[in-house]
């Protein structure tokens, strides 16, 4: 779901999750499972989103970034607020 670089925003504190050690670790406690109903705030980049999305089937995130929620709209298995 890759589309360019995308700058971070002062005004919405963003700050981009990247380390794949820690998303990892983060979805292993998380524990999600397949048809589980799940909300993620602030998905940003996708670099949570996309781990759950595969363990769920599918996800609702709630994004403020209209740049940012635009990219998500494309990945078929999320529901952007």
């Amino acid at each position: 779901m890759k589309h360019g670089k995308h700058i971070p925003r002062k005004r919405f504190g963003q700050h981009f999750l990247a380390d794949g050690s820690i998303i990892e670790a983060i979805v292993d406690a998380i524990d999600p499972q397949p048809g589980q109903a799940m909300v993620e705030i602030g998905p940003g980049l996708a670099a949570l989103t996309q781990p759950l999305v595969e363990r769920l089937g599918a996800l609702t995130v709630i994004e403020l970034d209209r740049d940012l929620a635009q990219r998500l709209r494309s990945h078929g298995q999320l529901r952007v607020i």
